[in-house]
């Protein structure tokens, strides 16, 4: 069962995928996410990178619908999503998943290859997911855990692992996609 704690964060979560914010997670909000990506990855359609990031981000999707969507009617509803939120923090196999898709991620956020996050590549994250600017260079800080000016994948999986799974309303993860 989620904590008060952890229900407002999966809520926070809900809303920052729910792109054409219609109320449900469905697969035009992947798509419009991907979309986000491409922009700001300059990717180009047909190519090999572009397709294999698609085909990610659709396996990412129908991870999610077989898991949360119970009445099959291709949208997730708040409910459904909040059982989907405590079956991923309380399996251990969904727990794996997460930390596959924070490595997914952390690739997508690390823009130029050099194996950290900056503060302008976190600003990329809010930019793609609709959120505010300031919000980002507010939390950077925050996040980054050994205050060096970036965040590292090691940082950057502790963070996710906050994020999905801590019941500490201290813990930094909490506030990756801003306040919940």
């Amino acid at each position: 069962m989620l904590t008060e704690l952890q229900i407002r964060k999966w809520k926070r979560l809900f809303h920052v995928y729910d792109a054409n914010e219609n109320g449900v997670v469905e697969k035009a909000d992947f798509e419009e996410i991907f979309q986000n990506i491409v922009a700001s990855r300059n990717l180009i359609p047909g190519t090999p990178k572009y397709d294999r990031l698609y085909a990610e981000f659709m396996s990412d999707w129908e991870l999610l619908r077989k898991d949360a969507d119970k009445n099959n009617n291709g949208k997730i509803e708040l409910t459904e999503w909040l059982k989907h939120g405590d079956r991923r923090i309380n399996s251990p196999e969904m727990c794996k998943i997460n930390i596959d898709m924070a490595n997914d991620i952390f690739e997508l956020l690390d823009i130029n290859g050099d194996g950290v996050i900056s503060l302008e590549e976190y600003k990329t994250i809010f930019w793609i997911w609709r959120l505010p600017e300031e919000l980002a260079t507010k939390n950077f800080p925050l996040l980054d855990i050994n205050c060096d000016g970036r965040i590292s994948k090691e940082e950057f999986k502790i963070l996710v692992e906050q994020f999905y799974q801590s019941d500490d309303p201290d813990a930094p993860g909490n506030l990756f996609f801003g306040p919940y």
